[in-house]
């Protein structure tokens, strides 16, 4: 067989790869919400297998799932209802020191010889909380809030199908693979399941740890929508790179413009930036292992692309997708080169015999 495509061949590839991305960004109010229930569900097996080898019903075992999502969701939607509401609360306040840290700014500039003309003189922080933008960003808000709630009511239905037919599919695969020549079925599931529960197991785990340590520094320095921002950054901590930047950034805005003090914010992120590159850099790589052998370059790659297809939520899926995607292509002989190019260390090559 001739090694090199011909034109059609590699048109048909491209015309697939472009309807897929289509069909992904077309279907992305389905295919969110089932992606992830199907993480949900990986992450919830163990659970439910501890509970069927006690010999309960599927029945209990759905209704303890139920109420550990149920309880979760009710959770972030209470501390983000909560946070929103403070925010607009106190928005006419910040609106005000923001003024006043205007005045602040143009004066440390003034005493260093800056000149503010032109359209630099124009720039007024102030005006960034205007009411218009304070109604606008609140409608926004109550929108995400509502479409979140929806969203987590299909993921919870879902998850309960997904967790109710996990033992018939578990069959029907063994099934399916027995009639397969080349390619072990089960053993793909199964790797999949254990990279990514893995995965989820420590990745939130660790977020769980940096959201709890960002609420409590905002907490200990007095910084407002502790709560909030402390949610947002077990949340973000799932984006690889970008979460924890974001995570630093905005309790040190929040504190800048609560106090006026360039000192109190510089300390908040400080601290804030010594804790999570400890955790980040030192201790969660060292549980990780290598759990997900992913190039950094892949992994930058499929947040850019995911995150430009499903927003926020495919940017924190993005590493999960990828695991899985390396994980199939790896069980296929004819695509192992590229799962081998995915992967982030070197392959291991066999040692040539002396002859």
């Amino acid at each position: 067989m001739n090694p090199v495509l011909r034109p059609a061949a590699i048109a048909a590839i491209v015309l697939a790869v472009i309807a897929a991305a289509a069909a992904l960004y077309v279907l992305h109010s389905i295919l969110i919400p089932f992606v992830l229930a199907g993480l949900l569900s990986i992450l919830f097996r163990p659970l439910v297998s501890k509970l069927r080898s006690w010999k309960f019903p599927m029945a209990v075992c759905l209704v303890v799932v139920m109420l550990i999502a149920s309880g979760a969701l009710w959770g972030i939607y209470t501390i983000s209802a909560a946070g929103v509401s403070s925010a607009i609360e106190k928005a006419p306040v910040y609106q005000q020191r923001l003024a006043d840290l205007n005045v602040q700014m143009n004066g440390m500039l003034q005493r260093m010889s800056f000149q503010m003309t032109g359209r630099s003189s124009a720039l007024r922080w102030d005006t960034m909380l205007d009411m218009q933008t304070i109604t606008s960003a609140a409608t926004s808000t109550v929108g995400s809030v509502v479409s979140f709630l929806g969203d987590g009511f299909l993921v919870l239905l879902y998850l309960v199908f997904m967790i109710s037919s996990s033992e018939l599919f578990s069959k029907k695969l063994q099934a399916a693979a027995g009639s397969m020549g080349s390619m072990d079925l089960v053993q793909i599931y199964d790797t999949v399941n254990r990279k990514v529960l893995q995965y989820l197991r420590v990745k939130t785990l660790f977020n769980l740890v940096n959201g709890l340590i960002v609420w409590a520094v905002m907490a200990i320095f007095d910084v407002d929508f502790a709560p909030l921002v402390g949610l947002l950054a077990f949340l973000f901590h799932y984006i690889p790179n970008i979460g924890s930047f974001i995570t630093t950034a905005l309790p040190g805005a929040i504190a800048l413009v609560q106090t006026g003090s360039f000192g109190h914010a510089a300390l908040v992120v400080a601290i804030l930036i010594v804790i999570q590159n400890v955790i980040g850099n030192v201790i969660e790589p060292k549980v990780m292992g290598q759990s997900l052998d992913l190039s950094p370059v892949v992994v930058l790659i499929s947040l850019i692309f995911w995150g430009w297809m499903w927003g926020i939520v495919g940017m924190i899926l993005s590493v999960p997708i990828m695991a899985v995607i390396q994980t199939i292509l790896d069980a296929i002989p004819g695509t192992r080169p590229l799962a081998i190019l995915m992967g982030g260390s070197a392959p291991r090559t066999e040692p040539v015999p002396n002859e």
